[in-house]
């Protein structure tokens, strides 16, 4: 008969191929990067628990053709700890029997945690995870935009999506001129370091040790420790190597942490924010040097998923917001924690998710 057990090291080249055939537009890394991947996210996690397994569907001709990962996080509720996890990668094969990806995530959902997060599920992942009681995460679900060199950002867009290289070579100076007279004033002026404030590297020590500080008012917050973050860090390089990863911290003029943001970024191109997080006096400062150190990279333009505790400055800087490309799902017993989530009142960041 067909089974659902854990997921084994001996299964990471089986769940390789299913992968490729799953995420087809993922072609970009090799079968060893892949191989790599999958070992160090889910059997070298220095938070793995026994009692939270990744799991595998098994065919009853021995042919593995399903798989869910389950990756076990650290929160922190009203000062209690919460055993949470995040649920990625359900694929199932195109041979495999009906609602073998349902069976899946119905058997991660009878383990022990008082919390399921899910932060870049598809479509077709949402409507199985609504049909076994899990919830879609609007203000979750969304993101935030700020050009910051528009006319070179839509040059780069017209070169990705084919235009001719001596067209996009010929617009290249004419961009430049256009985007320094753009940041002079307007929507895409030029942002700045507010005074009193200064930008560092930031430790992954210090990280750890005063994230509870800056997000004292959130109900809901991650617990973290230095060796788990250089872990998940190190597992999002390796998803992008071809992009830069800036941590950094902002200190007020007392020299206190009023906030940090970690970003990947690929000079000329774009810019994605992990984590954004300020002290409760310090959202427009943050912000402000979050801008001001991303354009000084060299992005033509930033993104990250929203922030709703800083809607109002993200608004009055300009920002675009829409819905981002996967959706954001959780699932919980606790109404407690589910209504703080859905109220965006927790701090849940991209360390928080599928990295």
């Amino acid at each position: 008969m067909d089974l659902i057990r854990p997921f084994q090291r001996d299964d990471i080249p089986d769940v390789v191929k299913l992968f490729r055939w799953a995420f087809q537009r993922n072609g970009t890394h090799t079968d060893g990067e892949l191989l790599s991947y999958f070992d160090r996210v889910f059997f070298e996690n220095p938070w793995a628990d026994d009692d939270l397994p990744s799991w595998v569907h098994v065919d009853d001709g021995g042919v593995l053709d399903g798989f869910i990962g389950v990756q076990p996080k650290r929160l922190r509720f009203r000062g209690r700890p919460v055993r949470a996890i995040t649920a990625t990668k359900l694929m199932a094969a195109p041979t495999a029997t009906p609602l073998v990806a349902s069976r899946l995530l119905r058997r991660v959902l009878a383990g022990p945690q008082q919390l399921l997060y899910s932060d870049i599920a598809n479509d077709a992942g949402r409507r199985i995870f609504e049909a076994l009681g899990g919830c879609t995460i609007m203000l979750y679900s969304l993101k935030w935009q700020r050009p910051l060199r528009p006319v070179r950002h839509a040059i780069s867009w017209l070169k990705a999506r084919g235009a001719p290289g001596a067209v996009t070579r010929l617009l290249g100076p004419i961009g430049s001129v256009a985007d320094a007279v753009l940041s002079r004033g307007g929507p895409t002026r030029s942002p700045a370091v507010p005074d009193g404030y200064s930008v560092e590297d930031l430790p992954l020590t210090l990280l750890a040790q005063r994230l509870p500080d800056l997000v004292a008012q959130r109900p809901l917050y991650p617990e973290y420790d230095e060796r788990w973050l250089e872990w998940v860090l190190s597992i999002a390089q390796q998803t992008i190597p071809h992009a830069v990863l800036r941590r950094r911290l902002v200190r007020d003029a007392a020299q206190s942490p009023a906030g940090w943001f970690l970003y990947f970024f690929e000079p000329g191109g774009s810019a994605e924010v992990l984590q954004l997080v300020a002290r409760k006096d310090a959202h427009a400062a943050v912000f402000d040097a979050l801008l001001a150190d991303v354009r000084d990279a060299g992005a033509t333009i930033v993104s990250g998923r929203l922030e709703p505790s800083m809607v109002n400055e993200m608004s009055a800087r300009h920002c675009l917001f829409r819905r981002a490309d996967h959706w954001t799902l959780v699932r919980t017993s606790d109404p407690e924690i589910l209504g703080t989530i859905a109220a965006g009142r927790g701090f849940l960041s991209r360390l928080e998710g599928e990295w």
